[in-house]
């Protein structure tokens, strides 16, 4: 088990390293991996795999000139920085090509050859025909010979038949429906994806095709896409209408051999600040100020009445930019965009809502907004102040960024004690590594992965030191939590003891007396690691003299006995552990306190 161990921590070392390992393992060290916890296993599976696929990828890089990647085959979440507003659209690319025909058909659609109709006659005659339209437009019914349909819409050609079957078949009446859609071929051209001809339906529009050929490549226009029939533009099509202004009026219907031509950018302007949607956009050489703004779909709600507007230009004949403060005026509305502009707005900060919770024993607990510059004091005293029960020495101050800061701390200490483990084990001084201190090692990892920090930060909140010391009345910030628990009478032993408990408080007693009354010290515990947690959240170690420079132990203390890291001296462990076993039962005293 132990030489198991050192050769698959040796792997792991090299790894950590940067050297390419084998992904082929012996039995002895896949038994190994599989006695591991399932995180920890996968985490090292995942190392050896893409220490192997790195040895191949660096082979891959010497034997070929050129890689080519696909934009299909990258799976990347992060938008494009660099494309203008739009281009993520078309990021997932279809699976087929196939015409699509369940497609409702509307009345003004246009028959052609190769669509199929389905006629149902009922009455004195009863019979269902389906029949495609020929290349000449003409379509044969049994019932009533060939029907000439060319350049008819779907209606048109409804009433002409049901005509037709009212004059020569008396008594009879029927029912006319498209069963299958003709297909066309467009051809996709310029800066497009995946340039080329494509079949699609017959009830295509140009979105559709778009869609159908994976949309433009990062230099391909949106706004200025090109329909080209018999080499001659048809129409210019704007996808912003239907991206920003949800309006599909202007997509339109192709037609068999029409082209989608589309060209490079030729404009774009980047739209940052309190903008609804700042990003890159593409305009149109008449856009103005104004277009810009409706593009970002308007200002945040902090900006106010009154927008500061500035506009940052190119001066292609100086060689500068050019900057301009806008007032939010129609003659500023009114400017007209130049490529490479850059439009931002400045939002007002205060107009943002903040919060802070206050709970426990407050005469007015609760969320309280927040106004700049709030204090500790300014926040209690509109709760009304403390009540008579409170007990301030043991407030719970809890911030969102010191609880993100304390989880990065536990997840460093992981990686360098896998790294310390790993280090001692493969210079040689693992004689004494045993299956004993391996299985706790790994326990602790697993628990640094796994506990969420509550973000506690030691605060003073007595009357008098938030009146007179600006560091204890600091500011507070958005999501902040004051819990005030009643006031205790207890004082509680935890860790290697022979019976962790909590005792009443007894102003006579010392930290021996508290560990005494809870049965003394294990053979696992470490008498020089003892320490006390005060209800504020201050940690100090017991070294049998007076505890914090004469100051007693007060209700709602925590002493805590620290089991002996000494047996993990082998492996010079002990400056990582301690701290750690310290930080846990700082969490586990303060979590217990719900009062």
């Amino acid at each position: 088990m132990r030489k198991t161990l050192i050769n698959l921590l040796f792997g792991l070392l090299f790894i950590s390293l940067g050297t390419t390992i084998s992904s082929e393992i012996n039995e002895s060290q896949k038994t190994l991996l599989e006695s591991l916890p399932p995180d920890q296993r996968s985490s090292i599976s995942e190392k050896m795999e893409k220490a192997s696929k790195l040895e191949s990828d660096l082979e891959e890089v010497f034997e070929q000139q050129e890689t080519l990647v696909e934009r299909s085959r990258i799976q990347d979440d992060e938008l494009c920085e660099e494309c203008i507003f739009g281009y993520d659209i078309f990021k997932f690319a279809p699976t087929t090509f196939s015409p699509v025909d369940k497609i409702p058909v509307s009345s003004t659609y246009t028959l052609g050859p190769g669509d199929k109709l389905e006629i149902s006659y009922y009455g004195n005659q009863k019979k269902k025909d389906e029949a495609y339209i020929s290349r000449d437009g003409i379509i044969n019914l049994p019932l009533l010979g060939p029907v000439n349909l060319t350049g008819m819409t779907f209606d048109d050609a409804k009433d002409l038949i049901k005509n037709k079957v009212t004059a020569e078949l008396v008594g009879t009446k029927v029912s006319i429906s498209l069963s299958e859609l003709r297909s066309i071929n467009v051809y996709i051209l310029g800066e497009a994806y995946k340039p080329g001809s494509y079949t699609l339906s017959s009830l295509s529009k140009v979105t559709n095709a778009l869609f159908a050929g994976g949309g433009v490549n990062k230099q391909g226009s949106l706004r200025n896409i090109q329909i080209r029939n018999k080499g001659k533009e048809v129409k210019t099509y704007d996808l912003y209408d239907l991206l920003i202004n949800g309006d599909p009026s202007s997509d339109f219907r192709l037609e068999d051999g029409d082209t989608i031509f589309i060209p490079f950018i030729e404009n774009t302007l980047s739209i940052k600040g309190a903008f609804k949607r700042p990003f890159l956009y593409e305009f149109l050489p008449d856009d103005t100020v104004k277009d810009a703004i409706s593009f970002a779909g308007g200002f945040k709600s902090n900006v106010g009445s009154y927008p500061k507007l500035s506009l940052n230009s190119i001066d292609f004949e100086n060689y500068q930019r050019n900057i301009r403060n806008l007032d939010y005026s129609e003659e500023s509305l009114s400017i007209i965009l130049k490529n490479g502009d850059t439009l931002t707005v400045s939002g007002i900060e205060k107009f943002t809502s903040e919060t802070v919770e206050l709970t426990g024993q407050f005469k007015f607990p609760g969320v309280y907004s927040l106004k700049q510059g709030d204090t500790l004091q300014d926040i209690i005293n509109r709760a009304g102040g403390v009540t008579e029960q409170g007990y301030t020495h043991g407030a719970v101050f809890t911030r969102k960024n010191v609880a993100a800061i304390q989880k990065e701390a536990f997840e460093r200490t992981a990686d360098e004690l896998e790294k310390t483990l790993v280090s001692i084990v493969t210079s040689g001084d693992a004689a004494d590594v045993t299956e004993f201190t391996y299985v706790p090692i790994t326990q602790l990892i697993t628990k640094l992965r796994e506990i969420e920090p509550l973000g506690r930060q030691v605060v003073n909140i007595d009357e008098l030191s938030l009146k007179s010391d600006p560091y204890s009345n600091f500011e507070l910030r958005d999501g902040d939590v004051l819990h005030i628990p009643k006031r205790p009478y207890s004082v509680s032993v935890v860790g290697e003891v022979l019976n962790a408990t909590t005792h009443g408080f007894n102003a006579e007693w010392g930290v021996g007396d508290y560990i005494d009354s809870s049965g003394g010290l294990t053979d696992q515990a470490d008498k020089e690691k003892i320490f006390v947690i005060r209800p504020n959240g201050q940690t100090a170690i017991y070294k049998n003299r007076l505890f914090f420079s004469g100051e007693p132990l007060i209700p709602g203390s925590t002493v805590v006995v620290s089991r002996d890291s000494r047996p993990l001296d082998s492996i010079r462990l002990t400056q990582i552990i301690t701290p750690i076993l310290a930080d846990f039962a700082l969490i586990a005293a303060v979590s217990g306190r719900s009062d």
